[in-house]
């Protein structure tokens, strides 16, 4: 995911993780189709529909739509919130590449009543 929101820099880049059974079984990075890409991060409906039937083919589930903040930090905008209602129960994972040379990521939930919970993140070599 590092990878793939970096080569998108200076916009931003976005993807997908599916998962079965609680265990991360593909990971889909997307093209932001946004009409700003530099703010806004959206993955086109030829692509969402080709993901979200492979996904379904599998019986996995969505675990995580993740996205990259370029110059703001990790935390969900305003337009992030609004966008969730499209990804419910839908984990939140963004990247702020502010600092390129330090990433911070970060995890959170969008409820329905625009609220925002965050996750600890724990990353295992």
């Amino acid at each position: 995911m590092l990878a793939h929101v970096k080569a998108g820099y200076p916009n931003e880049a976005c993807g997908v993780l599916a998962d079965a059974s609680g265990t991360i079984v593909k990971h889909y990075p997307a093209i932001n189709a946004a009409e700003h890409p530099d703010d806004f991060s959206i993955i086109g409906p030829e692509e969402a529909l080709r993901i979200n039937n492979e996904i379904d083919q599998n019986d996995w589930n969505y675990f995580a739509y993740y996205h990259s903040h370029p110059r703001t930090q990790a935390y969900p905008s305003s337009r992030d919130i609004d966008y969730a209602r499209y990804w419910p129960g839908t984990l939140y994972i963004i990247f702020s590449l502010r600092d390129l040379e330090h990433p911070e990521i970060r995890a959170f939930t969008i409820h329905n009543d625009r609220t925002v919970s965050e996750h600890p993140i724990i990353i295992e070599s």
